[in-house]
């Protein structure tokens, strides 16, 4: 027997996480960014547009939203970003269909517990000017509002034809 072997011990395997958890081999990543100007009081303006591509699944981990000039008050509503996934709130993500505060930067995205997308899905994030805030929503004036998604995508073949949301 050769020195320092336990006859008696077994052989670890390595652990394999949820492909939704620790991104497998082949995957790509997902970062996009992008301002526009602030749409007039009533109106929503799409920030970010993403479609995944046929044959790839994903996790979005990060995300974050911003206003950049004057009039906003942090948290008041006067302005809501949403992410949608196919234009309706992300399913078991109910909690990004109106923020009303920025979450970090585009430059420090916040980690959030993630959510998935699934080939073919848009994926995108908006703001709405709204008129039913405190204030009757932000007047123009040559403001912008910003936003930033990061994750990344994946084969889906990686995963079981059962699977869940």
């Amino acid at each position: 027997m050769p020195a320092g072997t336990n006859p008696g011990a077994t052989q670890a395997n390595p652990v394999e996480k949820p492909l939704w958890i620790d991104p497998p081999s082949q995957w790509e990543n997902i970062d996009q960014v992008g301002y526009v100007a602030l749409p007039a009081i009533g109106a929503t303006a799409t920030i970010i547009t993403y479609t995944a591509p046929s044959g790839r699944n994903g996790v979005i981990q990060k995300i974050a939203n911003n206003f950049v000039g004057g009039g906003w008050v942090e948290g008041t509503g006067d302005i809501l970003w949403k992410i949608l996934v196919d234009g309706a709130g992300i399913p078991g993500a109910n909690s990004y269909s109106a923020i009303p505060a920025s979450l970090g930067s585009p430059a420090n995205p916040v980690r959030i517990s993630g959510f998935r997308i699934f080939e073919n899905q848009v994926l995108t994030l908006v703001a709405f000017n709204n008129p039913a805030g405190p204030n009757g929503g932000v007047v123009v004036a040559g403001q912008l509002v910003g936003g930033r998604l990061v994750g990344f995508q994946y084969p889906k073949e990686y995963e079981a034809d059962d699977i869940w949301i």
